[in-house]
């Protein structure tokens, strides 16, 4: 039988644990700020150089480029977070004016249609 290295110890029980997780619920919050965190970083991803060579043309031509910070990605998965949490609000207002509305045009009871 051989030794457990250092990169086996644990697989065990993490592929146990993934197991149990796969029907975990998850909070709506929590679940918003994963996505949040995520389009951050796609965001950030996707407004980077990456490659050397362009990099290497836009600092000889000047250009500004920032540096990227962490706090920078987590402030933009903050502001996505906010917009997405209000999304169900804005859903809601616009249900409840759609209902309001629907309620409006229903003719009362004894009234004829105006059909």
């Amino acid at each position: 039988m051989t030794e457990p290295t250092d990169e086996t110890v644990g697989h065990e029980e993490l592929g146990m644990l993934a197991e149990k997780l796969l029907d975990t619920k998850v909070a709506p919050a929590q679940g918003i700020a994963a996505v949040a965190l995520s389009m951050a970083l796609k965001f950030h991803d996707i407004n980077t150089v990456q490659d050397g060579l362009l990099y290497q043309q836009y600092k000889l031509e000047g250009r500004n480029m920032q540096n990227l910070h962490l706090d920078m990605v987590f402030e933009t998965a903050i502001r996505m977070e906010m917009h997405l949490m209000g999304a169900s609000e804005r859903i809601a207002a616009i249900l409840v004016e759609a209902l309001a509305v629907s309620v409006e045009d229903k003719p009362e009871e004894g009234e004829p249609d105006a059909e």
